[in-house]
């Protein structure tokens, strides 16, 4: 029996990886998703305090991360309070228009216009579109960073120092 919940628990993993690209994925939910399979399924004693805070801190900063990575990064390449505004929900809205790869669209076109609509020089209003894309790179990165950083803790804990 306890294949069968490591194919599962490989699964969540694999998921939560695809989930970094794949905005409509729950990437960390399902990372936590095969923890928790492993922890009520196959062994309940064997994670140790430090895996389960590794999970918790990494969780905390990935949240952080992906909600402020835009707002800062556009930000820094001088967008208007609006077009901040608007990098926010564009990558929301993303999420439902032409999935995956509206996340990334949807909020560059919509910096993009209203930042021509500020009176922008095209490339200024180009360069701080650009911006969009480099937060959601960067956050992409580090996500699946410490993604893989709670999965290498957990594989340690379960396999290394048992």
């Amino acid at each position: 029996m306890d294949v069968f919940w490591w194919i599962v628990i490989i699964i969540c993993f694999i998921a939560g990886l695809a989930g970094i690209v794949l905005p409509i994925l729950p990437s960390v939910a399902l990372v936590w998703a095969g923890v928790a399979v492993f922890h009520f399924f196959i062994h309940s004693q064997v994670l140790s305090w430090l895996t389960w805070g590794t999970m918790i801190f990494l969780t905390a900063v990935i949240l952080i991360v992906d909600q402020l990575s835009n707002v800062v990064v556009v930000k820094r390449y001088g967008a208007s309070k609006i077009s901040i505004l608007a990098s926010l929900v564009g990558a929301f809205i993303g999420l439902f228009v032409f999935p995956p790869f509206g996340v990334v669209l949807v909020p560059f076109f919509l910096v993009f216009i209203l930042e021509l609509m500020h009176n922008r020089p095209l490339d200024k209003a180009l360069d701080i579109a650009f911006g969009t894309i480099v937060a959601f790179v960067g956050s992409t990165f580090a996500k699946g960073l410490m993604q893989l950083i709670m999965m290498g803790a957990f594989f340690i804990d379960v396999f290394v120092i048992i």
